[in-house]
């Protein structure tokens, strides 16, 4: 007469247990990888938005360049643009211009302004005055438009002829007026490199 087992034998439990722990760690490797794969998305989805974000206000202030000169806090008059490839001092301003303001906004931004961008500290800066002939004690509103920057630079196209061409610095006497267009270089700190081109409306 044979007997009935009853359960498993410790054999049979080990294998179970095996394949279990074999299963767990599939499923966490893979989850693992699913995560890891959707904080690589959003970090992508973020600096793309930066960036974009970065482009939309550039745009935006160019949109609305002016050639007005201003009288800086020395009392020396400035053209309407200025740029300069390794611009120093102070403000360490790459670029300037005068916009015009916004009329329907019925707030300081209707009135025109003064506005530069920089690098510094690895970071897109934007300066702008309240008011174009800066007074000693007009001092400008700096503002964090893009970080983890590596290199900014502009370029600008100059009146349409046979000697046109970009050129990385606009002043006085070499430029009059303003460019008929404005390169912006971006480098950030992981090697992404973005190079966008804007009209100027107001010198077409």
């Amino acid at each position: 007469m044979t007997s009935r087992r009853n359960g498993f034998t410790l054999v049979e439990v080990l294998v179970a247990l095996g394949l279990f722990a074999l299963v767990s760690l599939m499923g966490y490797r893979g989850l693992n990888s699913l995560i890891d794969g959707q904080r690589h998305l959003q970090t992508r989805d973020e600096k793309w938005h930066a960036l974009d974000h970065c482009f939309i206000i550039f745009h935006s202030d160019l949109d609305q360049a002016t050639d007005r000169p201003i009288r800086n806090s020395s009392g020396v008059e400035e053209e309407g643009m200025s740029a300069d490839f390794d611009a120093g001092g102070v403000l360490d301003a790459l670029i300037t211009w005068t916009k015009v303001g916004s009329p329907n906004l019925g707030t300081l931004a209707a009135a025109p302004q003064r506005v530069s961008w920089r690098l510094r500290n690895h970071q897109i800066e934007r300066l702008s005055w309240e008011a174009l002939d800066q007074g000693s004690r007009n001092a400008p509103k700096p503002s964090v438009i893009l970080q983890h920057v590596e290199r900014f630079e502009v370029r600008l196209l100059g009146p349409a002829g046979p000697q046109q061409a970009w050129d990385r610095r606009w002043r006085k006497p070499a430029h009059t007026g303003l460019p008929r267009a404005v390169e912006i270089q971006i480098e950030l700190e992981d090697g992404l490199q973005i190079t966008r081109i804007f009209d100027v409306p107001a010198a077409i």
